[in-house]
């Protein structure tokens, strides 16, 4: 049975301060029925568990083999919900309207991109390899907006190579997922190096260039997953 989550304000709001604890354990991950700001419902997976105090919306999440088909490569700024009916993370995706309104709830501050989260075994978010997180202000427009711009992240990592607080320059288009390619990006913005990066590699999200090194092109069935959330401290 599909857990629901009772909602104040009429507002989706995913943090577990303005959510009924009536109705959800904050401290429990899963798919949960969520409302939108005009009270309509939908499905997704919440994370309250692999990063304290964050908490997370799914947003996307596609296997590298659904993310190189051209029904799929999309920009955000295209409205392309998928796996409504059968949500899992080898294919699915919010509608604009329901992104916006979990971006619109309170303490919805961030996103990030993860690799292989694993919602069948329950392990969740393993480690913050191959992992970006980023202040959903100074990312205001990246997921509205097709786009080339430079991007201060919180905290990015390619294969174990990081950096906290470094602009790094991310691309959309109506043919290109958002992403950010490596070479781009040693180039340009604050100069984010990954000394063994292939030719013109791409990272979370497009992949016409790719390296199974990168743990979310590994193999056909690796994921790459896309959240909303922000930091809850009671």
């Amino acid at each position: 049975m599909a857990k629901t989550s009772h909602l104040l304000l009429a507002v989706v709001a995913l943090l577990p301060f303005v959510i009924s604890k009536q109705y959800l354990n904050p401290t429990e991950s899963g798919f949960f029925t969520l409302y939108d700001v005009n009270n309509n419902p939908f499905r997704s997976f919440c994370d309250f568990e692999s990063e304290s105090p964050f908490v997370w919306t799914l947003i996307e999440s596609l296997t590298l083999e659904n993310a190189q088909k051209a029904p799929f490569r999309k920009s955000f700024e295209l409205n392309l919900p998928l796996g409504k009916c059968n949500t899992s993370m080898s294919l699915f995706r919010l509608t604009s309207a329901h992104r916006s309104s979990i971006l619109g709830a309170y303490g919805s501050k961030h996103y990030r991109s993860t690799c292989n989260f694993d919602i069948d075994m329950g392990t969740g978010l393993a480690n913050r390899r191959d992992y970006l997180r980023f202040s959903a202000c100074k990312g205001l427009y990246i997921l509205t907006t097709n786009s080339a711009r430079c991007v201060e992240v919180d905290y990015i990592n390619v294969r174990g190579q990081s950096c906290r607080k470094c602009s790094v320059p991310f691309y959309s288009s109506t043919s290109q997922h958002l992403h950010i390619d490596l070479i781009v990006a040693s180039t340009y913005c604050r100069k984010f190096v990954v000394t063994d990066h292939i030719a013109n590699e791409d990272v979370f999200g497009h992949y016409s260039n790719l390296n199974p090194t990168f743990s979310c092109a590994t193999n056909k069935n690796s994921t790459t997953a896309w959240w909303i959330g922000g930091a809850f401290i009671e």
